[in-house]
């Protein structure tokens, strides 16, 4: 993230704040985090809490765990678990 964002957050927390998806809210979309229950990248509670955030912003949040899945599973069409996500995705596509 150093590398990236050109230093750490002291260094450069405009930058940081910028790219911290938090400091956006509310998005005014509807969302769906679709998220494998085996992800060892990011922390399953980490879906949950952007959804009570975001909806107390006003947000319209839903969060899927895919059972078995990990973190590229879901991002994966070849997976038993794209079909969660390819149908999250369609659902917001239609509402």
């Amino acid at each position: 993230m150093r590398a990236l964002m050109g230093g750490d957050p002291k260094q450069f927390p405009e930058r940081h704040r910028a790219a911290n998806p938090g400091e956006l809210l509310p998005l005014g979309v509807a969302q769906v985090l679709v998220q494998g229950s085996e992800d060892d990248q990011i922390p399953p509670q980490l879906p949950q809490r952007w959804a009570v955030v975001a909806r107390r912003q006003g947000d319209a949040v839903e969060v899927k765990i895919v059972h078995g899945a990990d973190h590229f599973d879901v991002v994966d069409p070849l997976s038993k678990a794209w079909p969660a996500s390819r149908d999250a995705m369609l659902g917001l596509l239609h509402s």
